[in-house]
């Protein structure tokens, strides 16, 4: 056993208080045992200081001494004297005869304390079944301790992927959508406003994996990727209520959109964009205004990105086909346990937030209604996960001052329905309490900033206040995970994603050669 201190005090629910050795290497983050009698006390280190039995007048004098003068002072008590506290915080006790039990008791004076190594490991329930990295003892990862989520219930849950710029956000995503490829009752799709879920020439994706086959790609580019669907969104699919947390309508707009959708049905867009204005005001027979009508078109024309009205880059207002359509085919993809990635890359955002609001919206009303009017079919359905970036802008305060949107009902009644939420963000405190509070899993992977750190810690389902040191000094791939379906919060260094899809593929061929040579 790797010992490095002993128990000095502490209280329950509180810091235990570790005297340390003068030659013990001790992290922040480090996963600690105590041993107390017949009781095995887990816990973590949350601080580390440096303490003095000699007064601090005296310390500045010797300091001085050694600055200005270079004099050694070699004192013969030094390590009695001069020595380091730890701080740790108790995660499990193991109780000899009991098994594992809350931490609601203390450890006696003077306990002996170690670094846990990997004989220690079974106090770590990991019966997960997507692997997205390796245990992490402080700056440590242990590669003979492999951390797994449990999928389906992680999903309909609901997932906030948390850290400022470069700490790993997409590589943990893509790291974990590619343990649901493995699965046999899991989907996704994922909205890509960078191009990295899918891949390009210099960046390694889900295409690159062999289990592609798996992956369902959308984008207004298949020019450039053989096999992708075309991203191309009509008119006559959608309703006014796609816009609706989209663009910021009047009253007088909004009815004016009711009164279009009475009038023309499905082609309403179409009539709105194509038609001219006195038309559409004498069909409607109502008091609605021309200039209420021409300011409705132009904002939808721009949510659209309909430069020349007609046609845009992913809308359309030419009439649709209905076994052409691409929510037809999202919706057949989900059904087949399928990755669906959405390519956004080159869509404005009032057109992106248009085209993943619809997308989602429709995923939703399909489980929602299938549920409603097909139980027995509704139970064989995978659950199925919305992942999207720059979370602020559908959830939000600003977002949603103007009404709720399918995302925020998602996050609020999604578990129901088996349909939940993966939102990543780098400033989590713009997101209302009440839906931070419904994401029941956190990848929390770095956070310099005070009020992220806050927003992510009041919200979590597990005490981590004494992470806030951690999680402020995480660096890229280090993360602590705090979920409802852990017993305390995990330290992990997440896989890189080109190293495991490396893997993947020499393990297929592998896989493949072995095959041949039975034959």
């Amino acid at each position: 056993m790797n010992l490095i201190g002993n128990v000095v005090g502490g209280s329950v629910g509180e810091h235990i208080v570790i005297r340390l050795k003068s030659d013990s290497k001790v992290d922040v983050g480090d996963i600690i045992k105590i041993n107390s009698g017949n009781d095995d006390y887990f816990g973590k280190i949350t601080n580390v200081k440096i303490f003095s039995s000699v007064p601090e007048q005296f310390i500045h004098e010797i300091a001085g001494q050694k600055l200005e003068h270079g004099y050694e002072n070699h004192l013969f008590d030094r390590e009695d004297r001069f020595f380091r506290i730890a701080e740790a915080k108790v995660l499990k006790i193991m109780r000899k005869n009991v098994g594992f039990v809350p931490p609601r008791s203390i450890p006696e004076y003077f306990s002996q304390v170690n670094v846990i190594d990997s004989s220690d490991f079974s106090f770590m329930q990991n019966n997960g079944r997507i692997p997205i990295g390796f245990l992490r003892l402080g700056t440590k990862e242990m590669d003979t301790f492999i951390v797994k989520l449990k999928g389906e219930e992680l999903i309909s849950h609901h997932i906030l992927v948390v850290a400022t710029t470069g700490k790993g956000k997409s590589n943990f995503a893509k790291v974990f959508i590619r343990g649901l490829m493995m699965e046999p009752n899991s989907s996704a799709v994922v909205f890509d406003p960078h191009a990295e879920y899918y891949g390009e020439k210099n960046i390694k994706g889900l295409r690159d994996h062999p289990k592609k086959s798996k992956v369902l790609y959308f984008t207004p580019r298949t020019a450039e990727f053989p096999g992708s669907e075309s991203l191309v969104i009509h008119a006559d699919e959608l309703n006014p209520s796609d816009f609706m947390g989209v663009v910021n309508f009047s009253d007088a707009q909004v009815e004016a959109m009711d009164a279009l959708y009475k009038r023309a049905g499905r082609k309403w867009l179409a009539y709105l964009i194509n038609t001219d204005m006195s038309e559409i005001e004498k069909s409607l027979d109502s008091k609605v205004m021309k200039a209420t009508i021409a300011s409705l078109k132009r904002k939808v024309c721009y949510a659209m990105e309909l430069e020349d009205e007609r046609e845009g880059l992913v809308f359309t207002t030419r009439e649709s086909i209905n076994n052409m359509s691409m929510f037809k085919k999202v919706i057949n993809a989900v059904m087949n346990s399928k990755i669906i990635i959405v390519d956004t890359s080159i869509i404005g955002g009032e057109s992106e937030k248009l085209i993943s609001g619809a997308i989602t919206r429709r995923i939703y009303n399909f489980y929602r209604k299938a549920k409603q009017q097909n139980p027995d079919y509704f139970k064989q359905l995978p659950e199925t996960m919305v992942l999207f970036e720059e979370a602020p802008r559908v959830l939000g305060k600003e977002a949603l001052a103007g009404g709720s949107n399918v995302f925020e009902k998602i996050a609020r009644e999604g578990r129901k329905f088996k349909v939940g939420l993966c939102a990543i963000t780098q400033m989590p405190h713009l997101i209302p309490k009440e839906i931070l509070s419904q994401m029941n899993t956190k990848i929390i992977l770095g956070l310099p900033s005070s009020a992220d750190r806050t927003a992510v810690i009041e919200s979590a389902p597990q005490n981590i206040n004494d992470e806030s040191r951690e999680i402020q000094m995480l660096d890229r791939g280090e993360a602590i995970i705090t979920s409802a379906f852990t017993d305390f919060p995990m330290p992990v260094k997440i896989f890189n994603f080109s190293t495991i899809l490396e893997q993947d593929n020499e393990q297929m061929k592998e896989q493949k050669t072995f095959i041949v040579g039975m034959e």
